[in-house]
């Protein structure tokens, strides 16, 4: 079982939307006392600040990274500060550091925020960091390479090799937006959730990935408040328990990447958090799987053996993994249905893995819910991380 000593008991959350008139601090203010309020503990028994880092921020990020977060919050009792950055994974390893802090006793409480401003930055600037950022400046910046044209790319291999058609594809998104259509926190609640045609009506951004099945840039925040599983569960109130990880470093670029070495790593690691857990697939209610473009689903869950090689898409197509199907799959809709945040897409994901457990879901809580799965990956897929998370 879980040699683990780390537990969610407190989360926030500002909806992810377009906010250009809400300053940056208005933003960490809400998501950070919401969380220490719902932990139910005193702002100054929090001792440690551990950040994700803002991407496209230069501003925040150099305010965050010189320890401003403590004292505009007036965190009397904190005694250390620091900031995080793996990209998609950064929350992953701002767990781990916090967990690290707490083990060592050097913090009881300790606070993870995160947040994005996309909407007041120019849109020269927006192309130009995401142009770069986790590209090969030598081999596919030069040539017009862009997050659209690789994740084009993979997806156009998996199809050829698992027979996955344009239909089960597009189903991929339409099952994640079912799930964000009823999630107050997403910038698509209450929206009409596109049919299979609709997606594939879309325009072409880079064959064969459509609008639709691209991610809509927006703004966001969120922040958990961590503490040890055994002050968690002397405090008799609802937490979420890491209960087992596992992690594979690939490589920094899609050009240097050895694609069958990515795919035995995600699964790999999967097992190996299971098996940490002390669990088997059978044993989670919920597959929290962040990967930002639709064709790490259906990938991951053949890698994984949740159903037949080549099936992975009428899984989808059937409603398998939408609200009330045997499968449910990504509970937040990931970046396609929640609006992409940069790092943050993956806090959200944990702020509602921790959701789910504590029994907070709303519309899209799984019934008795006991275990669930949660992955995350950094920059255009450098690594993986596969973490288990436990009620209890």
């Amino acid at each position: 079982m879980s040699h683990s000593k780390l537990a969610i008991i407190g989360i926030g959350e500002v909806p992810t939307g377009i906010y250009p008139d809400r300053s940056r601090w208005d933003i960490i203010y809400d998501t950070c006392i919401a969380a220490v309020n719902d932990a139910g503990i005193h702002k100054d028994e929090v001792e440690a600040v551990v950040t994700v880092a803002p991407q496209a921020q230069p501003e925040i990020y150099a305010e965050i990274s010189f320890g401003k977060i403590p004292e505009e919050l007036g965190l009397i009792g904190c005694r250390d500060v620091c900031v995080c950055n793996a990209g998609g994974a950064s929350t992953s390893n701002c767990l781990r550091l916090a967990e690290q802090l707490i083990e060592s006793g050097e913090a009881r409480y300790v606070l993870i925020p995160h947040l994005t401003v996309h909407s007041t930055i120019p849109i020269p600037d927006l192309i130009n960091f995401f142009a770069k950022a986790g590209i090969d400046r030598q081999w596919e910046y030069p040539f017009g390479q862009t997050y659209n044209g690789i994740i084009a790319m993979m997806t156009r291999r998996y199809m050829y090799e698992s027979g996955t058609t344009a239909e089960e594809m597009a189903s991929v998104v339409v099952s994640l937006r079912k799930w964000a259509a009823l999630d107050p926190n997403s910038i698509f609640y209450k929206k009409e959730v596109p049919t299979i045609e609709k997606v594939l009506a879309s325009g072409m951004v880079a064959s064969p990935l459509h609008k639709r099945e691209c991610n809509v840039l927006a703004d966001g925040g969120a922040a958990m408040v961590v503490t040890s599983a055994e002050n968690a569960r002397a405090r008799k109130a609802p937490a979420a328990y890491k209960l087992g990880e596992g992690s594979r470093y690939f490589s920094a670029f899609t050009t240097t990447r050895d694609s069958k070495k990515t795919e035995t790593g995600m699964h790999d690691a999967t097992f190996e958090a299971l098996a940490r857990a002390g669990l088997t697939t059978s044993d989670i209610d919920i597959w929290n799987v962040y990967l930002a473009y639709p064709v790490g689903h259906p990938l991951l869950m053949e890698l994984l053996g949740l159903c037949e090689p080549g099936q992975a898409g009428k899984m989808f197509m059937e409603g398998h993994t939408a609200p009330g199907g045997k499968l449910p799959w990504a509970t937040i809709g990931d970046a396609v249905g929640r609006g992409h945040t940069g790092s943050g897409v993956s806090m959200a994901t944990y702020v509602d893995t921790a959701r789910q457990l504590m029994g907070k879901a709303g519309e899209r809580q799984v019934p008795d819910v006991k275990y669930v799965y949660q992955c995350t990956s950094g920059g255009s897929g450098m690594n993986f991380i596969a973490s288990v998370w436990g009620r209890d």
